[in-house]
């Protein structure tokens, strides 16, 4: 079984602002945090309003910390860059990665337990059946496989030693009173009944290669089999689900460790970067949120020590105030 991993194939959505904003939300915020600290720093600088200007300033130098630090994170996990110490997490733990991936899928996600009990409870008999049921020979064979499967019977009937093995079927089959009866005519020189059926067949099948009606008998046959899938008391039913069960029971069985090879050497075939934009693909949208809260608590914890830092500085005037004001 070989299954590909391929990088994902990225569909354009159509233009939206929110799909913008979901698409582009820790860039928006950090470019948002910046704008709020160059305007606050400019009021700070040429306006009279210093302490609400002190408090915006600070505010966006947190936001813009914040949001800074969670995007360097964050690349350092998806990416190797020289400047950054011990950055590109997941390259530099690609085996790593890939066996617990491997391992996870297996042991935990798709065992082969799991595998079994799925396949037993789709009804692969009632399923074949239904198939069966509406099976078109055109459809599976079309003229030319109907006539190489009698070509291969005629080539089947000329080899004598299939053809005794034929005869060996035959007799036990046919009524033991009409094998008997044959046996005794073959003392005399007649030809035994397999034999006769055989050169019956051998002498019949080139003629049935265009016969209409053969096609619409076989086709009968075949719906009726799969009718008879459908009955649980049928012996057809009873075979086919013993058949099946020891499929599946042995496909279990010899899965084990499969999963794992399969998944390890799908994903080791993918280079660094091809891994990189698969898991990415999958988690930016999400990640980018730890941005846009690094800029928010950012800010509200700039805020917090902004407020600390006119209290410490400012307290003693305003509690005389508010002393005065008692």
């Amino acid at each position: 079984m070989d299954i590909s991993i391929d990088a994902p194939t990225r569909t354009r959505e159509p233009f939206t602002f929110t799909n913008f904003f979901l698409m582009h939300k820790g860039d928006l915020t950090l470019a948002f945090s910046f704008f709020i600290y160059l305007v606050s720093l400019a009021a700070l600088m040429f306006t009279h309003f210093k302490t609400s200007s002190e408090i915006a300033v600070s505010m966006a130098e947190a936001a813009l910390i914040g949001g800074l630090c969670d995007y360097i994170a964050l690349k350092m996990i998806f990416e190797r860059r020289w400047y950054l110490p011990n950055s590109g997490v997941l390259p530099r733990n690609r085996a790593k990665l890939i066996d617990g991936i491997a391992a996870t899928i297996e042991n935990e996600w798709l065992t082969p337990q799991m595998i079994g009990r799925k396949l037993s409870d789709m009804d692969l008999v009632g399923r074949l059946g239904t198939y069966l049921q509406e099976l078109d020979l055109n459809d599976v064979l079309g003229q030319a496989g109907l006539e190489r499967i009698i070509s291969q019977a005629i080539d089947y009937l000329d080899s004598p030693e299939k053809r005794e093995r034929l005869e060996r079927v035959l007799k036990r089959m046919l009524p033991k009173t009409v094998t008997r009866i044959y046996a005794v005519m073959s003392r005399f020189g007649a030809e035994s009944i397999g034999a006769r059926i055989a050169a019956n067949l051998r002498k019949r099948l080139p003629e049935l290669q265009n016969d209409p009606e053969l096609r619409d008998t076989i086709e009968s046959a075949i719906h009726e089999f799969g009718i008879q899938l459908h009955d649980p008391e049928s012996y057809a039913n009873q075979f086919a689900q013993r058949l099946i069960d020891n499929l599946v029971r042995r496909t279990v069985e010899s899965s084990r460790g499969q999963i794992t090879l399969m998944v390890r050497e799908n994903l080791a075939r993918l280079s660094d970067d091809q891994i990189r934009i698969q898991i990415e693909s999958k988690t930016r949208t999400h990640l980018d949120w730890i941005r846009v809260n690094g800029g928010l608590f950012g800010a509200f914890f700039g805020l917090i020590f902004a407020l600390s830092r006119i209290l410490s500085h400012n307290g003693p005037a305003i509690l005389a105030h508010f002393h005065i004001g008692m």
